[in-house]
């Protein structure tokens, strides 16, 4: 063997040599470290996804909770859902959900991690030390992670009065991790705190249909395609569409304080719901959904329970005494409190007389025509000015009644007022195929009164007004007319 011989057989030997080291190197100590760290990663996770040491280009492992068993004070709650649908509390009784709270459980779940591990395994002595014995809360979860089931059981102790951390262990292991505090209050929840509390929630958008009847109230509300409000008991009239999102919202925030069991027929009786101090009914257009009020027989009134029934089937809780007053609502407080309340989306014909003058009557070919599609008919045609008409309508729709002066006149007293045909002046509006909807009369002014006058409005009594606007209304045709500058005249 010459030189160069030896020369390359060293060489290769030295290369295997590197080689090896390398290898050692990777196995014995990268690859142990790389598997020390995504052990230690998982230990520090609450809920450990076994993907917490992936690589980037492995991409984050997809995760689901499928179920939650939620044990604290020595209740046990158990929530449920499957893949992709919205979670149901399923034991110790079937109910819906807060959303708030459960999400609160999940996150912290998914996201927290122990603050430190105490070395080596507690004994039995220090487990009750720590209140692991006998756990203050404990938590069972369950996550479709990439497809696949995966659990884990934690439970909480005491609180460490040094820094407000908890003592947890994990998965029935005597290695006690320590949490923030935090963790505690979002995941020791009890049923009622997991339960949905807004027991009248309602969508409000979706509502077409409500009515109410309590000893001294009955009426009902009918939302028309114009998206507007109307009573049609105890009268036909329009109602104040802002009144009413206004009531809604009142009952909407009200909440359930306690559950006190299933609504069985016993149970509701023994509440009082044969006799019911009220009683709702929404229709949606997504289904019907009844609410009753009742208070215990001779019960003086401290305590107040409702009961919900939709497609979901029942709901019996306690709620606050407001409750009632949310409910109980007059009539009188839905009207829409216009002298003449109209839609102003629906006119399509305006007649204003005046004694002594002709009639201006102004049109427009449908309720869908645009405000330049308005033309004066009376007493001379031509284009009207849409603006003009526009500004009328809102006006009038914002007139208010005041103090009502006689509830129900005779023809003397409308004389009397300045309200008859000869001394007052009219106003009325037309909708779709003729149909009046709306009719007004201004009468005299009040004496010592300035800017007030009489009128007569929808409820057909003698009523105060500030009629300070109503001279700004066109009450001739020149003040409609669109006439160009042109043919104005001099």
């Amino acid at each position: 063997m010459n030189q160069m011989q030896k020369t390359l057989v060293a060489l290769v030997g030295l290369l295997l040599v590197a080689g090896g080291v390398a290898l050692f190197a990777y196995k014995g100590v990268y690859e142990k470290d790389e598997k020390t760290a995504q052990k230690k990663a998982q230990d520090e996770h609450l809920f450990a996804t076994g993907a917490e040491g992936r690589t980037r280009d492995a991409g984050a492992a997809t995760v689901e909770f499928v179920k939650l068993t939620v044990t604290t004070a020595g209740e046990t709650t158990v929530l449920e859902r499957a893949s992709g649908e919205q979670w149901r509390i399923t034991s110790p009784v079937k109910a819906k959900i807060d959303p708030l709270v459960v999400d609160g459980v999940v996150s912290q779940l998914q996201t927290a991690r122990f603050k430190t591990t105490l070395d080596g395994e507690a004994t039995d002595a220090e487990l009750k030390t720590y209140g692991l014995d006998t756990p203050s809360f404990s938590v069972e979860a369950e996550a479709l992670v990439d497809g696949t089931i995966r659990k884990v059981s934690l439970e909480g102790g005491i609180e460490n009065p040094f820094d407000g951390t908890i003592y947890m262990r994990k998965d029935g292991s005597r290695v006690v991790h320590m949490a923030e505090g935090g963790v505690r209050w979002s995941v020791a929840k009890t049923t009622f705190d997991l339960r949905e509390k807004d027991l009248f929630v309602i969508d409000e958008p979706k509502v077409e249909r409500f009515s109410l009847k309590t000893k001294t109230n009955d009426w009902e509300l009918v939302r028309g395609e114009d998206k507007l409000w109307r009573l049609t008991r105890p009268e036909a009239t329009l109602a104040d569409t802002v009144t009413v999102q206004a009531v809604l919202g009142t009952i909407r925030g009200e909440r359930a304080t306690a559950f006190p069991g299933e609504p069985t027929e016993e149970r509701l009786k023994a509440l009082g719901f044969d006799a019911p101090i009220a009683s709702a009914t929404f229709v949606l257009s997504s289904g019907e959904v009844k609410v009753k009020l009742a208070m215990p027989p001779g019960d003086a009134g401290s305590v107040l329970f409702a009961v919900r029934e939709d497609a979901d089937g029942r709901v019996l809780a306690q709620v606050n005494a407001t409750a009632r007053t949310a409910f109980d609502r007059n009539a009188m407080e839905l009207r829409d409190k216009s002298l003449i309340p109209f839609a102003r989306q629906n006119v399509t014909k305006i007649v204003l007389s005046t004694p002594g003058s002709p009639e201006v009557i102004v049109e427009r070919e449908s309720a869908d025509a645009s405000i330049e599609g308005w033309n004066v008919t009376a007493p001379k045609p031509g284009k009207a000015k849409g603006y003009r008409i526009a500004t009328t309508l809102w006006m009038l729709s914002a007139i208010k009644a005041g103090s009502v002066v006689i509830d129900k006149p005779d023809a003397k007293m409308i004389e009397t007022y300045g309200l008859d045909a000869k001394q007052g002046r009219t106003i009325r509006l037309f909708g779709p195929a003729g149909a009046e909807l709306a009719m007004m009369t201004l009468g005299k002014e009040l004496i010592g009164k300035a800017g007030s006058s009489y009128a007569i409005g929808a409820r057909k009594a003698i009523v105060e007004i500030d009629s300070s606007k109503f001279n700004e209304l066109p009450w001739t045709a020149d003040e409609l007319l669109d006439v160009p500058a042109a043919d104005a005249g001099p």
